[in-house]
């Protein structure tokens, strides 16, 4: 009689955290375990509290890669844990805030995950920016708030700049759905549109995606220069052989013989072309809102280059030499993340995400029909 009531209600003390939950030996039938995220919660504190233990923990991380979505949990996210007579796992359904959920179901020894792509019941709503003096003030003059304004920023910067290619009697349209961020962002200008839309998946979150299902960031090169060795890396302290005194360096030399082409390593917009004491000729990109790259050391730069310019991927930028602060031909390599600098051996750069094949062609005729509910051709 006691044991059976002891297997009735238990009491597990998780990280002091106390929580009573069920058994399933009791006949009401009752195996739902729903929470919800707290500041400082962990997913496996929740895990342990439905009375499931470590090893299958372990068995369903390894299980499929969006796994390590619920290491990325926040305030208000929720969790309902299902479990069998036998108290086995069942089901798990974890639903973010701000992002679609993920299912995830565990039968004959097997987890299956299943991302739910929830389409929004909202009407559908728009505002428009209409350009008289710059994106800030008028999406401030238009209501938009601040956060959207930094968001509108950070993707259309991958495609455009801001100081150079925005014009009076230009505009921004933004589609929502219900939801804080815009479903759609569209640049509508004299000479182009651009158009991205907001597609949730259960890896990468909420992302803006264009008509061909891609975002406008782009994926880094580990290096812009076919090279023989790497002859310098990023270092707090380094004999610099020129000086001849113990510095920081600062970026990463790649060896390759003078005059062999240097190209970007992802796309972006020339920032300055110049020659610097220390580095010599040296070109800077930006790419994005954050990223710089700087390519120094060059014995000459690529015909044209010039500042503003738009750069793709892989396109000359200069050419190997040993100007500046040099004993012999290399391209120094830096990497800038809000002008810290970066050892780019080591530092995960943003990759371009694309939407799943599988939900491609849907992503197409709903982006296709938004457009034209908006009007925009």
């Amino acid at each position: 009689m006691y044991k059976g009531f002891f297997r009735t209600l238990v009491l597990l003390i998780v990280g002091g955290f106390s929580v009573f939950y069920v058994s399933p030996s009791l006949a009401d039938g009752k195996h739902e375990f729903h929470f919800e995220v707290s500041r400082g919660d962990v997913f496996y504190k929740f895990f342990f509290e439905a009375g499931l233990d470590g090893a299958l923990l372990n068995k369903m991380m390894k299980a499929d890669e969006r796994a390590s979505r619920l290491s990325r949990i926040a305030p208000g996210d929720k969790f309902k844990i299902t479990v069998d007579d036998n108290h086995n796992l069942k089901k798990i359904i974890f639903q973010p805030l701000d992002a679609n959920p993920l299912l995830i179901t565990y039968s004959k020894q097997q987890f299956r995950f299943v991302s739910v792509n929830i389409q929004p019941t909202e009407p559908l709503t728009h505002s428009t920016i209409l350009i008289t003096k710059s994106l800030n003030y008028d999406g401030k003059k238009a209501g938009i708030e601040p956060e959207v304004i930094d968001l509108i920023i950070a993707n259309f910067t991958w495609a455009m700049d801001f100081s150079r290619d925005l014009h009076k009697g230009d505009k921004f349209i933004l589609a929502w759905s219900g939801e804080k961020t815009p479903s759609a962002m569209i640049y509508v200008g004299a000479r182009k549109t651009i158009a991205l839309f907001a597609y949730t998946s259960a890896i990468n979150g909420k992302n803006y995606y264009d008509t061909n299902g891609k975002t406008l960031n782009d994926t880094f090169d580990f290096s812009g220069v076919k090279y023989s060795r790497i002859s310098s890396s990023f270092t707090k302290s380094r004999w610099h052989p020129v000086l001849k005194k113990y510095r920081s360096h600062k970026g990463t030399d790649f060896a390759a013989p003078t005059g062999t082409p240097v190209y970007a390593t992802a796309k972006g917009t020339v920032k300055h072309v110049a020659v610097v004491r220390g580095y010599g000729n040296v070109v800077y990109l930006s790419h994005g809102t954050e990223i710089v790259t700087l390519y120094a050391h060059l014995s000459k730069f690529a015909a044209g280059l010039k500042k503003g310019q738009k750069i793709k991927k892989s396109q000359l930028v200069g050419y190997v030499g040993s100007t500046g602060l040099a004993t012999g031909p290399h391209l120094h390599y830096e990497v800038r993340i809000n002008d810290v600098h970066q050892d780019a051996e080591k530092i995960k750069l943003p990759k371009q995400l694309s939407i799943p094949a599988n939900a491609l062609s849907d992503f197409k005729i709903k982006s296709k029909a938004l457009l034209a509910k908006l009007g925009i051709k």
